[in-house]
């Protein structure tokens, strides 16, 4: 049962991944997500059903367009592949109800907290990766995924809390509202009192709203705490990125400094990617420190 599981997670996972590349191209330019059909961006062929079979296909076709051989890029069969194993991830950790039920036949609400968590958190993960490739690739965080993303996440965490069976004080679902409300709020008001403590220095803005409004995504999801911690992974990966990119630059010794090496750096890939480990350890990085530097 937990291999068939994870097959069947393994395989949806490619089939998602796939419509995420759709949505992730489509998306910025404004286009339907639905119609045409799938097909090469260069010579508008539409594409077989043998040549979208997500990761076989790009690997069956060497990388390139059948009809005018042009190079797809490897962020297609990337993408796929990690909501894949993400999907995989997400069931073998928290699927165990479903492929051990004689371990949970005696507990309330085993089987509905599972489908609870294996569903809300398949979703999150697919949302984060979405939005990672959509600010590294455009510096864009749409409205239209994190509005919707905060809307979800609350709602899921009051789902969760009406069948956690694990917790020996489970708390009421108006607390729950309640703290996630508060989670929102203060996840949001880190990025804008940066924003606004930026402006009030430099005259000019530094953290977009959409990181904030990130931010306050992640707060209905995750909790505070958890959105706090992948404020300060993100904080420390953005600035070893930062670091480097500064390096290749003076390595190469440019009298004026690339494009990129000016551009800002996408700060809500890295929520997003720091956000991931908190699915599975909430809180890791906090046990992590009291078990290595307090007594």
């Amino acid at each position: 049962m937990m291999q068939l599981g994870a097959l069947f997670a393994f395989l949806l996972g490619l089939a998602f991944g796939s419509f995420l590349n759709v949505v992730l191209t489509r998306l910025p330019e404004g286009g339907s997500i639905v119609h045409p059909a799938s097909h090469c961006r260069n010579c508008t062929h539409t594409l077989a059903w043998w040549e979208n079979i997500p990761l076989l296909s790009w690997l069956l076709l060497k990388g390139r367009c059948r009809q005018c051989h042009t190079r797809i890029s490897p962020r297609y069969p990337l993408i796929e592949l990690a909501i894949a194993i993400l999907w995989i991830a997400v069931w073998l950790r928290f699927g165990t109800p479903l492929y051990e039920p004689q371990l949970f036949a005696g507990i309330p609400y085993a089987l509905t907290h599972c489908l609870v968590l294996l569903l809300g958190f398949a979703l999150f993960s697919w949302l984060l990766v979405l939005l990672a490739a959509l600010d590294m690739e455009h510096l864009w965080l749409p409205d239209i995924l994190t509005l919707p993303g905060i809307a979800v996440g609350f709602t899921y965490a009051l789902l969760r809390n009406g069948t956690d069976w694990y917790f020996d004080n489970p708390i009421t679902t108006a607390q729950m509202a309640r703290n996630r409300l508060i989670a929102i709020v203060a996840a949001a008001g880190i990025i804008l009192l940066i924003r606004l403590a930026y402006w009030l220095i430099r005259r000019q803005e530094g953290m977009g709203l959409g990181d904030a409004k990130l931010m306050a995504m992640l707060g209905a999801w995750l909790g505070f705490i958890c959105a706090l911690e992948t404020f300060v992974l993100a904080i420390f990966a953005a600035s070893i990125a930062a670091i480097l990119w500064l390096a290749f630059t003076a390595i190469r010794r440019e009298t004026t400094p690339a494009p990129w090496a000016k551009m800002p750096l996408p700060f809500g890939t890295f929520l997003c990617l720091a956000a991931l480990p908190e699915i599975f350890y909430p809180q890791w990085l906090w046990l992590w420190y009291a078990r290595v530097f307090l007594p």
